[in-house]
This record gives C-alpha cells, structure tokens and sequence, in this order.
C-alpha cells in the first residue's frame, strides 16, 4: 500500500510544478534560460558531429555526445512548453523559442542517425545546421537579455 501512494506523491508535486508565469519578465526570463540551455546543446553536438567527419573522435564518443544532446534538448522543451505565456504579448516570443527548440531537436535527431550511419557529409551538414540554430537562438537570447 506504501509503494503505491509514491505515484500519486509524484504526480501531484509535478502538477503543481506547471503554472503560467507571474509577470512577462518572468516568462521573458523562463525563455532565456531555455534558449541558453539548447544553444550550449547544440554546439556541443556541432562540435562532436565536425569532429567525428574528420575522424577526430571514435564512433562511441561521438555517438555519446549526441544521443546525449538528443537527450537533453527534450526536458528543455518540455519545462519551457509547459509554461503557460502570461498573456498575448508574449505569444510570439514563446512560438519563437519553441520553433528554435524544435528545429534544434530536429537536427539533432538527424544528427544521431548520421553519426551511427557513418555518413560524413550528414554529419557536416548537420554541424552546419546546429550551429547556424544555435547563433539564432544567441541572438534571440541577447535580445532578451
């Protein structure tokens, strides 16, 4: 019977865990966080993927950072999405951090098959990509900043 209410505990203290922000600054605060965290995500999956096209790294490392990457871009998009936009003002701002967000869970999706495929040219491609994602979502984080 113990072991049973732990479920229970759990979902209602992440329940509770979801909320709009207070105020705009709150939120313009919660989306720089989340920017922050995907461009550093991004750019070491960039720097694994150039790495491994020129045949720097081993497969294994490579394929750690990236899964790894992969990972990680998830919980960020999910504590920035459930975060509810405390009013209309900031609409645009949270589909513009959830489309960078996306697109960064995107390529590093790619980015995993590449690098267990082999294929340099994707990897290259991809690094490209990451990168170029993560200068756009630097931008955006210094124009919240």
């Amino acid at each position: 019977m113990r072991a049973a209410r732990w479920p229970l505990a759990a979902c209602l203290v992440l329940a509770g865990c979801v909320a709009p922000a207070a105020d705009t600054g709150a939120f313009e605060h919660n989306a720089l966080g989340a920017l922050e965290s995907a461009v550093s995500t991004a750019r070491v999956a960039a720097v694994a993927l150039d790495a491994r096209a020129r045949d720097r790294v081993t497969f294994a490392y490579a394929n750690t950072v990236v899964t790894e990457a992969e990972d990680a871009i998830d919980p960020i998009v999910a504590s920035f999405g459930v975060v509810d936009p405390p009013d209309r003002s900031v609409d645009p701002l949270r589909r513009e951090v959830l489309d960078h967000l996306g697109e960064t869970g995107d390529l590093l999706a790619e980015a995993r098959i590449a690098v267990r495929r082999g294929d340099v040219r994707a990897m290259t491609d991809l690094a490209a990509g990451l990168r170029r994602v993560a200068d756009g979502m630097d931008q955006q984080a210094e124009e919240l900043s």
